[in-house]
């Protein structure tokens, strides 16, 4: 369901970016499949009601790497679908992961992704928390200071809050 919801916002802000059409269908497949790691990390794990202890932690964040190695064994996936999958929590300040890439290192579609997957997973209802609005958390990800792209999460507002 998250990877439908990111995908839903990623094709409204690329319309709304004016995005060809071919670069529109790419930036759809990789957002449905960025997540796809996560089916290798234990259901106790995604879905614990509490706070993730370090080692669980450390388990999740092996999700990027996961993902990424099983769909480049299957074979036929796009190089830009592929770094979506590994990269799409590195952030520009160089504190992402897991290969803590910054700045220039980190491609246009996989900023767009990082920006749609952390407003959408704010906005989801969580074991642990309850969902933020789409304010509060367009909100929160503004006061992420050097971590995204601002030019890009300037032109996602009005996705993000419905009026574009």
């Amino acid at each position: 369901r998250h990877c439908l919801f990111v995908t839903g916002f990623a094709v409204a802000f690329a319309q709304h970016l004016g995005m060809r059409e071919d670069d529109q269908r790419r930036l759809t497949r990789a957002s449905l499949l960025h997540d796809v790691g996560k089916a290798f990390i234990p259901l106790a794990i995604l879905d614990k009601p509490g706070k993730l202890t370090d080692e669980e932690i450390s388990v999740m964040r092996n999700h990027p790497r996961l993902g990424y190695e099983a769909l480049v064994a299957q074979g036929g996936f796009p190089p830009e679908m592929l770094d979506v999958v590994l990269h799409h929590h590195e952030f520009l300040d160089g504190s992402g992961y897991p290969n803590g890439l910054r700045g220039d290192q980190i491609s246009d579609i996989v900023r767009l992704t990082t920006i749609v997957d952390i407003h959408t997973a704010l906005v989801e209802k969580r074991a642990y928390r309850l969902p933020f609005t789409h304010a509060e958390a367009f909100a929160t990800m503004e006061k992420m200071g050097g971590k995204l792209d601002p030019h890009l999460l300037h032109a996602f507002r009005p996705v993000a809050l419905g009026a574009h």
